[in-house]
Formats: structure tokens, sequence, C-alpha cells
């Protein structure tokens, strides 16, 4: 006997596990086409979970946006007011929704929701030329626990919730497994609900970096930072900032030492003498000092730290390490996870 299962998203692996000791054969679909001109921006930056949108470290008695949050919704506002002509769509998080209600009244924005309420949404949505997905999706602890037990509970090592607050990564690399498929699957089904296949002219902006199969890895899909949505100044001229950004940084990873001083400079952006450091140090001279954001993100890719083993491990001014530490959260690029302890995205 066979079971033909269909389904846009099933982790083989969950497959497996599910059916042990079967033969088990997976036939991936053919990539959807999408319509001309659809398009999907999608960050690269992080997973922008609750946590680093709303700003849980002030003492106020409501939720506010956090800095990276409130980047986010004065960049979305401005390319809202930019176009009348062109509908708008929001999906986030319910702590976000009570500071949106003057961008739900405007005439060109047809749906304001949270995510768990997407799917009764659909036909709405269908009448979007921007969808703006902002965040990831998450599920009650419950919710992942009974999935990672039903397949990996009979396993000989025992299963850990733990969970980062700040990344909503689980340490657990099994039940990781289960919360990326849920993620995986809801925002594959929240960007169907935007017709790319069948309108045109459409455009989806994914802040969340999670890895999505046939939408990530499709030609229409662009990776950016929200600098360059910052620098473009709408989304029409995003491509184009992303392919000069990505041609620098094309051009940044081929310098070696035979590269002129000159082309150091036009590619780096940086002064002569910088430029005649940086080549010193590609032809075997005394190497530069390290950069406080290199040692910062070295050091913090092993788990969260807090500030004062940062600053003694950091060759440099503790007054500049806190410095640059300040930075970095306000650029997106390490997050606070409480006061005084700082861990990357």
């Amino acid at each position: 006997k066979r079971l033909v299962l269909t389904a846009a998203n099933f982790s083989e692996r969950h497959l497996h596990r599910t059916f042990p000791n079967n033969h088990i054969e997976v036939i991936p679909s053919e990539p959807a086409v999408w319509g001309a001109g659809n398009r999907v921006f999608q960050i690269r930056t992080g997973n922008y979970t609750l946590e680093t949108v709303v700003d849980y470290d002030n003492t106020w008695d409501v939720l506010s946006l956090s800095e990276a949050g409130q980047r986010f919704f004065l960049g979305i506002r401005a390319e809202i007011e930019r176009d009348p002509n062109v509908t708008h769509a929001i999906i986030t998080y319910q702590g976000i929704i009570p500071d949106m209600k003057d961008l739900a009244e405007k005439e060109n924005v047809c749906l304001v929701t949270v995510f768990n309420d997407t799917r009764k949404f659909e036909s709405t949505l269908k009448e979007a030329d921007v969808v703006w997905i902002v965040g990831t999706p998450y599920w009650a602890q419950g919710v992942i626990w009974r999935r990672s037990q039903i397949l990996f509970g009979n396993d000989e090592i025992p299963l850990s919730y733990k969970k980062e607050d700040e990344s909503g990564v689980y340490s657990d690399e099994r039940v990781q497994s289960v919360y990326k498929q849920n993620v995986v699957n809801y925002l594959t089904e929240i960007i169907g609900y935007a017709r790319l296949k069948l309108g045109d002219n459409r455009k989806v902006v994914l802040i969340s970096s999670f890895s999505l199969p046939g939408i990530t890895d499709k030609p229409e899909t662009l990776l950016f930072d929200w600098e360059d949505f910052e620098v473009a100044g709408s989304l029409d001229k995003l491509p184009e900032v992303i392919a000069i950004r990505e041609q620098f940084e094309a051009e940044r990873a081929n310098l070696t030492a035979e590269s002129s001083r000159a082309e150091v400079e036009r590619v780096l952006g940086c002064s002569s003498r910088q430029a005649n450091r940086i080549l010193k140090k590609f032809r075997g001279g005394k190497p530069l000092r390290v950069p406080f954001r290199e040692q910062i993100l070295s050091h913090l890719s092993d788990g969260e730290k807090k500030t004062a083993a940062l600053v003694a491990a950091i060759d440099g001014h503790p007054k500049a390490v806190n410095n640059e530490l300040t930075r970095l959260v306000e650029a997106g690029e390490i997050v606070k996870v409480r006061r005084g302890v700082y861990a990357l995205p």
C-alpha cells in the first residue's frame, strides 16, 4: 500500500520521523511563476522577533516600538504617503496594532492586522499592491511542545525548550526545527495570499530573514538591509540601490595585495592613509587593529555577553567600546537582551 501526501511545505526530516522504517520518496513541486514586475524584498539582517520590534526595557505602563521598530514604521509610513494610488497591507504583532490606528484609516491602506488573523482576510490581501510583513510569527509554547513531542518525544536525549527571547532561537535544534517549519509554512502561506502568481507589479516586503524555499531563492526576490531602503527612499528605487551595494561588496571581496591605492579608496570609501594601511596588511605588513565592530561580533558569536566581559576582552578604551555597542544596537546588528547584556540577533 502507498500513501500520497500533497503539501506545499513539509520538512523531509519530520516526514521520516512521522513514518519511521518506511520507504519515502519526496517529489518537489515546480516553482511558481510570478506575474510581470512582481517582487519580494526580504531583509537579510535578522528575524526581528516581537522582543526586538517592541521595547520591553522601558518602565512605562504601555508598550512602545523599539528603535528598530520605529525605523521600520517611519519608512513604511513614508512609502504609504508617497503615492496614494498604491494600496498597502500591514501584517505584524498584536502589541504594535494600537500604534497603527492612523495608518489603518488611510484610504490606500486596505488592512492592518496581526499574524494569527491573516487567514480571515485572504480576500482583502488580494487588493493590496504592497504587503508589509513586519517580524516573524510566533506560537504559544504549548504548540511547539506538542509538535516536538510527536516527532522527537521518544528520543533517548530529552528535549530542551530553552529559548533566547531576543532571537527566538531554541537551544535544542530539534525543537528549533519544529519552530522553523511552522514559520516557513506560515510566511509562505501569507505570501501566497498576495497573488504573486496572478497579478502584476505586486510587492511583498518581508522583515524576517527566515529562508523560505521557493521564495527566498527565486531571482525575483531581492535581499536587502533596511539601510538600503532608507538610501533608496522608495520601493521603486530599492532594486537599484541593492545592485549598487552588492557590486561594492563583490569588489571589496576581490581586493588583493595587487590592488591599487586608488581602487581601495574607491571601493571602501576610505582615505588615502587608510587605504595604504589596508594594502600594507594585504602585503604582509603589520596587521591593522581589528575594528571594534568585528571584535564585538566575534565575541558574541558563541552567546550573549555582559558589557564588562566585552570591555575586558576588546582592545580599546571602555568608553569607545560602550559607544560602539550602542551604535550596533541602533543599527540592528546586535540586540540588548537586558540591561548590560548583549547578543547577536
